[in-house]
C-alpha cells in the first residue's frame, strides 16, 4: 500500500512538471556581461519576473500568444511576440547598450539646462500619479540575500576555532499579496515565507515597497520630485531615447550638498506625461548606503507602475561591515482608473513657456470646475495651478473621509501557513530563479534550522503550559505562564543589586503579573521587596495597574502604597550609575527618605488629542542617614556627603519628619496630532504637533494629619519640527509657580533634571548638563527652556568624508530661571553618531550672564537615547 502511495505522488509530481510551460533563458549584454535582476514583464496578464544574480530567469505561462518586454537600466529594452506551447521555450537575450541622443542644446551662461522645466513638470504631477487609480491589487515575492563583509580579525579567529563560517549568505524570500484603496488604505497578506537560516522569520522586507518618489519623502529621504526639490538637488539632462513609441528623458540628480537623506543618481522621466519610466538612486542613512533601482511599466493605459525593484543596503560599524540586498518583482496588477483623472493634461511650464490663461475655477477652489476644464475641456494649465488643483482635489478627498486626520490605514497579517511551505511549493511559484549558491545555502541551512525551529517550538510549547521553577531562577529571572491569560514576570536579584550610602548593598527585587482579558482590558500587579544589608531594614510595596478601552480612549486606574525609598529628587539618578560613582569615586549624588504611603489616580485618554489625569496621595515621610562609608578606592581626599540635599532657597534641605496629602489634576493637549492605523488600532505620529500641558498640584492641610500646604500650579510645551533635512528643531519650555505655601519640605519642591557625571545618558531636551541636582529645586517662581538644534552640515560636517559616516553636529542653549539660579545658561556643542552609538557635548555655562563652568560630556547617540 504505501509503495503504491509514493508511485501516485511520483507520477502526479512527474505530470505536474511535465506540463509546467513558459519561457526561460539568460539575459547578457551585446558583449556576454550577465545582467542580473534585469525586468521580464508580459501586459497581456500584468504579469513578470527579474532575472538572477547568474543573468538566468524564468516565467510559466499558460499556452498562447504573448508580448514580452526585457528591461535593464542603461540598455534597450527588446520586445519579444513569443508563442509559448506546452513546454518551456529558451529565449536568451543579449541587449544592447543604451544610445542616448542629445538634443542640440548648448547650454552657455545663464541659460538653464533643458532637465529643469522636465523636473518642474514632472513636479507638478507628481501628486497626479498618485491619484490616478482609485485601487490596485497584486502580488509581490521578495528576495533578500544578506552577508557579512567584514569582522575584526582578533573575532574572526575566535569564530572559526568554533567552527563559525562567516561567509555564509543569508536568504530570505516572500510571497505576499498586497492591494491599496485611495487615499490611504492598504493591505498586506504575507502567504509564505522562507529563509536560510535564523533571524529573518519575522522580517517584512515588503514593506520597502509601500512608499513611492511621487510622495515628498521617501522613507525620510527628500525625494527628486519633492515640491523642495530645487532647494536640495541640481539636475542635468544627459539626452534621450525612444522606447514603445515614447520619448525618454535621462535626467542625473546630484544633491546641492551630499549627505543623509538625500539622494544622487539618475532618474528617467517620460516626455509628454511627466511620469517614471526608472531610477537608480543612492541615499544614505546615518551613514549607512541605501541603493535603490525600480522599472516601471504600463499597467492599465497610461498608469505605469513599478514592476522590479532593488534595494542594496550596506554599510560598517564597530569594525563589522555587511551588505543585504532585495529583489521585488512585482506581478499580477489588477487596477481601477481613477474615472475623474485622464493622461490628456495639457501642463504648461510658464518660467520658459508662454502661461495659459488662468483657470477661474481654480483659483476659487472650485474643485469640480477646476478638473472638467482641465480633464474634460483639454484647457492648457500652467504647472503651478495643476498642482495647486491636485493638492485641492486630495484634501477634499480627504475631508470627505470619516477621519481626516488619519494619514494611513495599513494591515499587516501573515497566513498561519506561510512558513510551512515546502521546496516543492517554492519551485513551482518562485518567479526569480535561485542561484546556485543559495540553493546551497538552502540545503545547508535547512539542515539544522529544522531542527532548531522545532527544539524552539517544543520550548516554546512548554513554557506556555507553565515552566518548572529551577533554583538559579531566584538569581536570573524568568516567566512563568499561570494560565491562558495570565502570566508572571520575575526580574531576579542580581540584575537589581545596588549600592548606596544610606542602605549599603542592597536589593530590589520584584516581578509582574500580568493579565489580559482581552485587546480592550488588562490589569497589571508589581510587588517589591527591598532590603538594605548596612541600614538592616526590609521595605514593600505593591503598585497596581488597571487599563480598561481601546488604547486610544483608555481608562487607566493606578493604585499602589507601601512602606519604601524615595530620591529627594525622582529625576535625579539611574541607581545603577549612582552604584558605580559611589563605589569608585566615593560621590554620592543620591539622596534619599524613606516614605509610607498610599496613592490612588486614574487617568483618561481621548483619542490621543487630550489626556486628562487626576491622583491623590497620603504619605508620611521620614528622614534617612548615611550609614556605610564603604567604597572600592578609600581615598583621604574623598569622603561621602551626608544624606541631606543642598539648597540655596533653604538650609539643611529643609525637611523634617512629616505627613502630607497631595491631590494633582493634569492636562495634555495634542490638538493637531495626525494618526495611522496598523491592524485595526490607531496609532498618533510622534513628533507633528506641539504637546501643550497644564498641572496642578494641591497639599491639603489637617487632612488625615498633613501638616504640608500648597498649590503649585505649572504650565509647558514641548514641540519639534524639520527644517527640510538641513536640520531638526527640538524646543521645551515649562513655567510655574506656588503659592499658598505653608510648612511645605524639599521632596515638594520643583526639582530639575541636572547633571554632575561625565559619563551618563543625555536626553536631547529636559535635562541640563552641569546643574547640581538640588541647588535650584524651588518652592517659588521658575522658568525652564530647552532648545536643541542637529545639524546635517555645520563645521567637521563641512567635509563629505565625515558627513557620509553619519556624524552629526548639535548646539543647545538650556536656560533656567529660579530665585537662586542667576539665571543659569547652558551653551554647548556635540558631536553625534560617532561609531554609531556615542555622543560627545562641550558645555559652558553661566550664572549672572558670567562664565560659570566648562565640562565635557559622554553618553549614547540620540537616536538611542532620546525618547521625546
Amino acid at each position: 500500500m504505501t509503495r503504491i502511495f509514493i508511485s501516485t505522488i511520483i507520477c502526479l509530481l512527474s505530470i505536474s512538471f511535465v506540463s509546467a510551460q513558459g519561457i526561460r533563458g539568460t539575459i547578457k549584454s551585446d558583449e556576454g556581461d550577465i545582467l542580473p535582476f534585469a525586468s521580464i514583464y508580459v501586459k497581456e496578464v500584468g504579469t513578470g519576473t527579474s532575472s538572477n544574480l547568474d543573468g538566468f530567469y524564468e516565467l510559466r505561462l499558460n499556452p498562447g500568444n504573448y508580448e514580452i518586454t526585457f528591461q535593464y537600466m542603461g540598455y534597450e529594452s527588446q520586445v519579444r511576440k513569443i508563442s509559448v506551447g506546452n513546454r518551456f521555450e529558451t529565449i536568451n537575450i543579449a541587449m544592447k547598450t543604451q544610445v542616448i541622443s542629445l538634443a542640440t542644446v548648448v547650454v552657455t551662461g545663464k541659460a538653464e539646462d533643458p532637465s529643469y522645466t522636465i523636473m518642474r513638470k514632472a513636479i507638478a504631477k507628481a501628486n497626479y500619479h498618485l491619484l490616478q487609480f482609485d485601487e490596485y491589487s497584486a502580488e509581490v515575492y521578495m528576495k533578500g540575500t544578506g552577508q557579512i563583509t567584514k569582522i575584526p580579525w582578533f573575532i574572526r579567529k575566535t569564530l572559526a576555532k568554533e567552527g563559525v563560517d562567516t561567509s555564509a549568505v543569508f536568504t530570505s524570500e516572500s510571497v505576499s499579496e498586497i492591494s491599496f484603496e485611495r487615499p490611504n488604505t492598504f493591505n498586506e497578506r504575507v502567504i509564505s515565507v522562507r529563509t536560510s537560516g535564523e533571524g529573518n522569520d519575522n522580517a517584512n522586507p515588503n514593506s520597502y515597497i509601500s512608499s513611492s518618489f511621487y510622495l515628498p519623502k521617501v522613507d525620510n529621504s527628500i525625494s527628486p520630485l519633492s515640491p523642495r526639490a530645487f532647494s536640495y538637488y541640481k539636475f542635468k539632462y544627459e539626452g534621450s531615447f525612444r522606447e514603445r513609441g515614447y520619448e525618454i528623458n535621462k535626467i542625473t540628480v546630484t544633491p546641492r550638498s551630499r549627505g543623509d537623506n538625500l539622494f544622487e543618481g539618475e532618474i528617467y522621466i517620460r516626455e509628454d506625461f511627466w511620469n517614471i519610466h526608472s531610477l537608480d538612486l543612492t541615499t544614505s542613512i546615518l551613514g549607512f548606503v541605501l541603493q535603490v533601482k525600480q522599472i516601471f511599466a504600463p499597467i492599465e493605459g497610461e498608469i505605469w507602475m513599478p514592476v522590479t525593484q532593488q534595494y542594496n543596503f550596506s554599510g560598517s560599524i564597530l569594525g563589522f561591515a555587511g551588505e543585504y540586498k532585495y529583489l521585488a518583482s512585482v506581478s499580477d496588477y489588477t487596477v481601477t482608473e481613477n474615472a475623474d483623472l485622464d493622461a490628456s493634461v495639457i501642463l504648461v511650464d510658464e518660467k520658459i513657456e508662454q502661461a495659459p490663461e488662468e483657470i477661474a475655477a481654480i483659483k476659487n477652489k472650485d474643485v469640480e470646475g477646476g478638473v472638467k476644464e482641465v480633464f474634460e475641456d483639454d484647457k492648457k494649465v500652467s504647472r503651478k495651478q495643476f498642482r495647486k488643483l491636485m493638492k485641492q482635489y486630495e484634501k477634499q478627498e480627504r475631508e470627505e473621509q470619516d477621519e481626516p486626520d488619519l494619514l494611513s490605514v495599513r494591515t499587516y497579517r501573515v497566513d498561519s501557513l506561510a512558513h510551512r511551505k515546502d521546496s516543492i511549493y517554492w519551485a513551482d511559484i518562485r518567479p526569480v530563479p535561485l542561484t546556485n549558491k543559495e540553493v546551497v545555502g538552502y540545503e545547508k541551512a535547512d539542515s539544522t534550522y529544522v531542527v532548531e525551529k522545532e527544539k524552539a517550538l517544543a520550548d516554546s510549547n512548554r513554557l506556555d503550559n507553565g515552566d518548572r521553577f529551577k533554583f538559579g531562577q531566584l538569581l536570573t529571572g524568568s516567566y512563568y505562564k499561570l494560565g491562558k491569560r495570565l502570566r508572571f514576570d520575575y526580574d531576579g536579584v542580581l540584575k537589581t543589586v545596588r549600592f548606596n550610602t544610606v542602605e549599603g548593598w542592597n536589593f530590589d527585587v520584584g516581578g509582574t503579573f500580568l493579565w489580559r482579558n482581552d485587546t480592550t482590558s488588562r490589569l497589571r500587579i508589581t510587588p517589591n521587596i527591598r532590603y538594605g544589608f548596612a541600614s538592616d531594614k526590609l521595605y514593600a510595596r505593591v503598585h497596581t495597574v488597571f487599563g480598561i478601552g481601546e488604547r486610544n480612549k483608555r481608562n487607566t486606574f493606578r493604585i499602589s502604597g507601601g512602606h519604601y525609598i524615595a530620591q529627594y529628587n525622582p529625576e535625579a539618578l539611574d541607581p545603577f550609575v549612582n552604584t558605580i560613582y559611589s563605589l569608585l569615586y566615593e560621590k554620592n549624588f543620591m539622596k534619599l527618605y524613606q516614605k509610607d504611603y498610599v496613592r490612588i489616580s486614574w487617568a483618561r485618554r481621548f483619542n490621543y488629542k487630550v489626556t486628562v489625569s487626576t491622583g491623590v496621595e497620603w504619605a508620611n515621610r521620614t528622614e534617612l542617614f548615611n550609614t556605610t562609608g564603604y567604597s572600592l578606592f578609600n581615598k583621604e581626599d574623598r569622603a561621602f556627603r551626608p544624606n541631606r540635599p543642598v539648597n540655596d532657597e533653604v538650609s539643611t534641605g529643609n525637611f523634617s519628619n512629616n505627613r502630607a496629602v497631595i491631590a494633582n489634576l493634569n492636562l495634555t493637549l495634542r490638538p493637531w496630532v495626525k494618526f495611522r492605523s496598523y491592524n485595526g488600532r490607531v496609532y498618533p505620529v510622534q513628533n507633528n504637533a506641539p504637546t501643550f500641558k497644564v498641572a496642578y498640584r494641591k497639599a491639603i492641610n489637617n487632612l488625615f494629619n498633613s501638616q504640608v500646604k500648597f498649590d503649585h500650579l505649572e504650565i509647558g510645551s514641548e514641540f519639534d519640527f524639520d527644517l527640510g533635512v538641513r536640520a531638526k528643531i527640538d524646543f521645551e519650555v515649562e513655567a510655574g509657580t506656588f503659592f499658598n505655601k505653608g510648612g511645605m519640605q524639599f521632596p515638594d519642591f520643583k526639582h530639575f533634571q541636572g547633571n554632575r557625571l561625565e559619563f551618563a545618558p543625555l536626553d536631547v531636551t529636559g535635562g541640563y548638563r552641569l546643574l547640581d541636582y538640588y541647588q535650584n529645586s524651588t518652592q517659588q517662581e521658575y522658568l525652564s527652556v530647552f532648545s536643541h538644534i542637529q545639524f546635517r552640515k555645520f563645521l567637521f560636517t563641512q567635509l563629505p568624508m565625515l558627513r557620509f559616516s553619519g556624524l552629526k553636529e548639535n548646539i543647545f542653549v538650556n536656560y533656567l530661571s529660579t530665585p537662586t539660579s542667576g539665571n543659569y545658561t547652558e551653551v554647548g556643542y556635540g558631536i553625534d553618531n560617532i561609531f554609531r552609538v556615542l555622543r560627545i557635548e562641550f558645555v559652558q555655562s553661566f550664572r549672572n550672564w558670567k562664565a560659570s563652568e566648562f565640562g565635557v560630556r559622554i553618553g549614547v547617540a540620540a537616536i538611542f537615547g532620546d525618547d521625546n
